[in-house]
């Protein structure tokens, strides 16, 4: 009998424990449901996804920066350097948190244009614009800037295929001589080549993208400047720009800083 009694006494204690162990852990799940809105808990109770405005070469409203939730829409317009200048695309935010479809607002202004990813700019070949007693090596890309809204130059990358892709297309579209100078050059001394804005450039990453038998310059250095274009195989060579010259220019815009 008294054996029974203990075994109902011990029954009653750990059904005391269960209790109070349900109810701690229920209390604090309901915690996180108050402060967090954990899923851990109740997987009924969910945040609401929302969506933060960019850039993609288009111009949101709102502004970018905001924050718009699931299943807002929002427009986007379409940058003059990108496909389809002008069009209004409308997107909403989707439950995964992403803005759809904004595919519309491609880089570059078409399909001329070559788009260089690694410096998220887009390439161009243009026809020369000699300018009488100087190198007008820079002339085409001068004015690119107030059409497209975008910073423009000679093109420069150390992505070299993608300079000799608009170069190709320069030349298939017979735009100017089909010979066309890049932001490339060794102005410092030979074979010690850099892009336009300084960087340097490994000699051995750029000599497989000359053409046969180039770069040839002499140890004074007299090519300070790389064109490309010429007939046969696609690739680079030393050149000197030279006032009133005939070759073209491979010019760029910078979509983003």
């Amino acid at each position: 009998m008294m054996m029974s009694a203990n075994a109902s006494a011990s029954s009653q204690e750990l059904v005391k424990m269960i209790t109070w162990r349900t109810i701690l852990i229920v209390g604090l799940c309901w915690l996180f449901i108050m402060i967090k809105k954990s899923e851990a808990c109740i997987p009924t109770f969910d945040e609401e996804e929302t969506c933060l405005l960019g850039t993609p070469y288009g111009t949101f409203s709102p502004a970018p920066g905001s924050t718009v939730v699931e299943g807002a829409t929002v427009t986007l317009t379409c940058k003059p350097y990108a496909h389809l200048d002008g069009t209004v695309v409308t997107a909403s935010c989707s439950p995964a948190g992403v803005l759809s479809p904004t595919l519309l607002c491609l880089p570059c202004p078409d399909t001329t244009w070559v788009y260089d990813s690694t410096t998220d700019r887009c390439f161009k070949a243009f026809a020369a614009t000699p300018v009488p007693g100087v190198c007008s090596k820079d002339v085409p890309c001068a004015g690119l800037a107030a059409q497209y809204g975008a910073p423009s130059a000679v093109a420069y990358t150390l992505n070299f295929q993608a300079l000799l892709d608009a170069v190709q297309i320069g030349k298939d579209n017979s735009i100017g001589t089909g010979i066309y100078i890049v932001g490339i050059g060794d102005p410092v001394a030979n074979e010690q080549y850099q892009l336009d804005d300084g960087t340097p450039i490994p000699l051995a990453s750029i000599l497989p993208f000359f053409i046969p038998a180039q770069p040839n310059d002499t140890p004074a250095n007299m090519f300070t400047q790389l064109t490309a274009g010429f007939p046969g195989p696609l690739g680079f060579d030393d050149f000197n720009c030279v006032a009133l010259g005939t070759d073209g220019t491979i010019c760029q815009l910078q979509l983003t800083p």
